[in-house]
């Protein structure tokens, strides 16, 4: 089994949606942040609609971070877009975006598979949002 493969079932969580999030969650643990929440639900108190975080944490001064990881077949796959054109996917995810902040998140990271590659920069890019650090 490789190294990448350990780390998931090492830090498996029955929260991961599939194995992109499995992945992810161990890379952001291996960064050295406390585990964040996972499938966290907001209500946009504009519009009633709910959305579902894959990571949060609350930072030490209180403010709300949500990390998504964004799989580049929202895009291209017919039956992921629900017959919406590029653009109208790009919106919805605009649209999201904006009432998660409506909601309280402070900060949105996205990322992609591709930055799982690399554990310095994924810590680095967290870390500039107070994301915690696991205490020894």
């Amino acid at each position: 089994m490789n190294a990448n493969a350990q780390n998931v079932f090492r830090f498996a969580t029955p929260f991961a949606e599939n194995g992109g999030e499995a992945r992810a969650f161990a890379a952001m643990i291996l960064c050295g942040f406390e585990p964040p929440a996972q499938q966290v639900e907001f209500v946009d108190p504009q519009t009633g609609k709910w959305y579902r975080v894959d990571f949060l944490w609350r930072t030490r001064d209180g403010r709300i971070v949500v990390v998504e990881l964004d799989g580049l077949v929202k895009y291209t796959d017919a039956q992921m877009m629900n017959g919406r054109t590029l653009g109208g996917v790009i919106d919805d995810e605009r649209e999201r975006s904006e009432g998660l902040k409506r909601a309280g998140v402070d900060v949105i990271v996205h990322i992609r598979m591709d930055d799982l590659h690399d554990l310095e920069g994924l810590k680095q890019r967290l870390a500039g949002t107070g994301v915690p650090l696991r205490r020894r």
